[in-house]
């Protein structure tokens, strides 16, 4: 099989932010040639994201590098016009407008589906298509707010679950459905919400939650702190430990190895004092001490690394998920291989606008002014002006 398995298939993008381009920055790395539509004046916001390094935002590093930019305005006729000739060509069209955006646009489902029977449309929400939320304005962290996932531990999260989640369930319906228009001819419409990603991605909370009594917020369940055997802990210097002898054999093995045997009976224990007593045992023991019992035991157990050092850790090396572009900003390869082979992490990102003409040129479209003010500085005077024009 080979490493870009959607080689040949033209994806639209009208993302910005994180969960829409990562979903195509995923098909991008199968091989899907993929344009992203940006707003000419100020295009996606993730490319001035921080940290920058020669003028090269590192989120936009991870995200953009590979597509091509064109610089269309959809609330101009011949912006709308172009995204018509591309979507001629297109297998594939990305949108994470709220909805009702895109018909506003002229682009309504109905048109979408009798213009482009073959098309794939993945509308790509915070909330969804519908329901009482489906046109309030929300993030991730309000997303897994409500979704439940935060309740466990009642403090920020250290990912942006439902955002991730989102993007790769997406991702994962457009392959579906490409793979069903194989059979039948037609593209779908896929209504996908980011808020279903973290209901989804809470699967061990709904279980857990299915027990004699609700859990409060703040109180963890078993895999978020609950049981003495999976938890997080200090070492003599400080550092944390993540500690998962989650399986009987393994919590007897590392209490026998560190010389507490009285713990073996405490393993699914819920109280704080059994906590503690697990806690004050490895403060007895230097990190370094911990890594060599824990190695040669065979534990799961590791120490909490910051990302300098997961970049660095010879596992991470020999995987080769996370590389160097050429501006020394992080590059991220798909987190598969194909018969032993990486899709390869795509190295330049383009500049806002850049195959614009190009584009225009290649798909015979002649005349258009759609890339008016891109490549120029960000001005909040020129900015008002467009916006005192419009009012």
């Amino acid at each position: 099989m080979s490493a870009t398995p959607l080689a040949g298939r033209l994806v639209v993008d009208l993302s910005r932010l994180l969960p829409g381009p990562l979903t195509t920055r995923l098909l991008a790395d199968l091989g899907a040639r993929v344009l992203k539509v940006e707003e000419p004046e100020l295009g996606d916001p993730v490319r001035s994201a921080p940290p920058r390094r020669a003028g090269t935002g590192s989120l936009a590093a991870l995200l953009l590098a590979g597509v091509e930019s064109v610089a269309l305005d959809l609330k101009e006729r011949s912006g709308c016009a172009v995204l018509e000739a591309l979507l001629d060509h297109a297998d594939v069209l990305v949108e994470t407008f709220r909805p009702g955006t895109l018909e506003r646009f002229g682009f309504s489902a109905e048109r979408l589906r009798t213009r482009w029977p073959r098309l794939v449309v993945c509308s790509l929400s915070g909330w969804g298509a519908d329901g009482p939320y489906a046109a309030r304005a929300g993030h991730d962290l309000t997303y897994q707010a409500l979704a439940g996932s935060l309740a466990s531990t009642g403090s920020m999260p250290a990912a942006p679950l439902a955002d991730l989640v989102g993007a790769w369930s997406a991702a994962t319906a457009i392959l579906a459905a490409l793979l069903e228009r194989e059979r039948t001819g037609r593209g779908t419409h896929i209504d996908a919400a980011l808020f279903d990603a973290g209901v989804h991605a809470n699967l061990t909370a709904w279980a857990a939650d299915a027990g004699p009594r609700p859990h409060p917020v703040g109180e963890p369940l078993p895999l978020t702190g609950a049981f003495p055997c999976y938890d997080l802990y200090k070492t003599a210097e400080g550092d944390l430990l993540a500690l998962a002898a989650l399986e009987p054999h393994f919590w007897r093995r590392f209490c026998t190895a560190a010389g507490r045997k009285d713990l073996i009976g405490k393993q699914y224990s819920r109280s704080r004092r059994a906590h503690e007593k697990v806690a004050a045992l490895i403060r007895r023991r230097t990190r370094a001490e911990w890594q060599d019992l824990l190695a040669r035991e065979d534990i799961p157990a590791e120490m909490i690394l910051t990302p300098a050092e997961a970049r660095a850790h010879p596992q991470t090396r020999a995987r080769g998920v996370v590389t160097d572009g050429p501006d020394a900003l992080p590059r991220l390869a798909f987190p598969a291989r194909f018969d032993g082979e990486r899709p390869r992490a795509a190295a330049r990102v383009p500049a806002h606008g850049e195959h614009t003409l190009a584009l225009l040129k290649e798909f015979g479209l002649h005349g258009y002014e759609v890339a008016r003010g891109v490549g120029r500085r960000f001005s909040w005077k020129r900015l008002l002006a467009r916006l005192t024009r419009r009012l």
